[in-house]
């Protein structure tokens, strides 16, 4: 139905921030950026590394970062931006047209591609999940360098399209579930193994699929669920050949409340042409509502939940039992839809992310030197939207990834995004070199006002 591409200029004075910046005590907004005018459901960050003679010039030149989104009318967006950690930012992203010639010395473009495979990547029904193989990296933070180069995307359909990295077309389908798929993540293998990451969905359908990435076959289902699944990659436990998922179901209602809610800890042992499912702990009914989003995070070696209950739970990675519950400051509590973890440890700069249906994200400064993560005032932001935020997704910069053991010790990996209802993506970070211009600010805040 639509076929542009749209040049976006955004003034900004960017410098070399792959030097140590001293960051802000609060997250502002860097950037937004607007895809096909639907609501946006989800976003990833793709590799700018696949640059070739035979490529199209849609693809991104070096120092430059690809978002990939999906939307709520079915349709992916490709955006190139330069990168937000490259000390040649100034440097414009490749253009699909000669239009982005008029682009000024001053300005950091965003070239934007509406369904940049053409008819095959308008899927029938909203994009619910887009993960990208670009964003695999093991504990130590080096990549996977036999990853194929693609991304996969979830729809209300309850079909799994596999799409090529470097073209945008449809290579293939994958189906099996019954309703929608929501989640999407990988399943490392062992350090010491030569293979490759599997592929974890969950569905409306109360089902986690595990998927063989160079067959492109179903090795496992994990059923069981109490309605809606979210999927997380956890770890391998040792140097044996088992691999480990976490998944989180949203519950079943008796009466006006909603029970049975679960995390789950699964362990996966490799079989001829097949999976050994094994369900390794449970934990049900700590929250009070609908879990909605789950996560793991290699730097705390911990697993998060979200839910309607307006909070964040904090969890074991070997049983999931909570260890800390990271509340709503003030009021009512919004419901929670999705999260993140950002930042190091190492560099004081960790939070958890959390987007809200009432339109604001949460952030909790949960690092070493700041206080409150326990649910207190203390440490906690809060940036109202002009709409029900859908996702919330850490910015890994591919282009900044050391690989190298200290992948957690600078603050290169502080910055996130947000998908938004009123059709936007938003950058929002601590470094004062990538802040946004007033004009943009200010648009920002009238749209915010005005959906308030």
């Amino acid at each position: 139905h639509i076929f542009k591409t749209i040049v976006i200029i955004t003034t900004m004075s960017h410098t070399n921030t792959t030097k140590v910046d001293a960051l802000l005590e609060e997250y502002a907004l860097s950037n937004q950026l607007l895809s096909d005018g639907e609501p946006v459901r989800c976003v990833a960050v793709h590799s700018s590394s696949f640059s070739s003679s035979s490529i199209p010039s849609t693809t991104a030149a070096d120092g430059s970062v690809e978002l990939l989104s999906g939307s709520q009318g079915g349709i992916i967006s490709h955006f190139i931006v330069s990168s937000p950690h490259d000390d040649s930012s100034q440097k414009k992203p490749a253009a699909a047209t000669a239009s982005s010639a008029a682009t000024s010395s001053e300005a950091l473009a965003a070239a934007l591609n509406i369904q940049p495979g053409g008819p095959a990547t308008r899927h029938p029904h909203q994009i619910t999940a887009i993960l990208s193989s670009s964003s695999i990296t093991s504990a130590n933070g080096k990549s996977s360098l036999a990853m194929p180069k693609v991304y996969i995307t979830g729809c209300k359909d309850g079909i799994i399209r596999v799409m090529d990295g470097l073209t945008h077309e449809l290579q293939r389908t994958l189906e099996g579930h019954s309703n929608a798929v929501t989640s999407l993540a990988w399943i490392l293998p062992p350090s010491n193994a030569d293979q490759l990451p599997w592929l974890v969905s969950g569905s409306w359908d109360g089902t986690a699929r595990i998927w063989d990435i160079s067959t492109w076959t179903c090795l496992a289902t994990l059923p069981g669920h109490e309605n809606t699944v979210s999927v997380a990659g956890l770890p391998p436990k040792d140097e044996t050949k088992r691999r480990r998922v976490a998944t989180a179901s949203a519950g079943v209602a008796q009466g006006n409340v909603i029970r049975g809610h679960s995390v789950r800890i699964w362990t996966l042992t490799p079989e001829s042409n097949s999976v050994r499912c094994e369900l390794a702990a449970q934990t049900s009914d700590d929250h009070a509502g609908p879990i909605r989003d789950i996560c793991y995070d290699f730097d705390t070696d911990a697993i998060y939940t979200c839910s309607n209950d307006g909070t964040v739970k904090v969890r074991s990675v070997e049983d999931g039992t909570c260890l800390e519950t990271l509340a709503f400051p003030t009021g009512e509590a919004p419901m929670l839809l999705s999260l993140g973890v950002v930042g190091s440890l190492a560099g004081n700069s960790k939070a958890v992310v959390a987007g809200a249906e009432d339109g604001n994200v949460i952030v909790w400064d949960i690092s070493n030197n700041r206080s409150g993560s326990n649910g207190g005032n203390g440490g906690v932001q809060i940036i109202p939207h002009p709409g029900c935020v859908w996702s919330v997704t850490p910015f890994v910069d591919p282009n900044n990834n050391n690989n190298n053991d200290n992948h957690y010790s600078s603050n290169a990996h502080t910055d996130f995004l947000t998908t938004c209802h009123d059709g936007h993506i938003r950058h929002f970070t601590r470094h004062p070199s990538l802040l946004a211009p007033p004009t943009v600010l200010a648009s920002f805040q009238q749209s915010v006002e005005a959906h308030r």
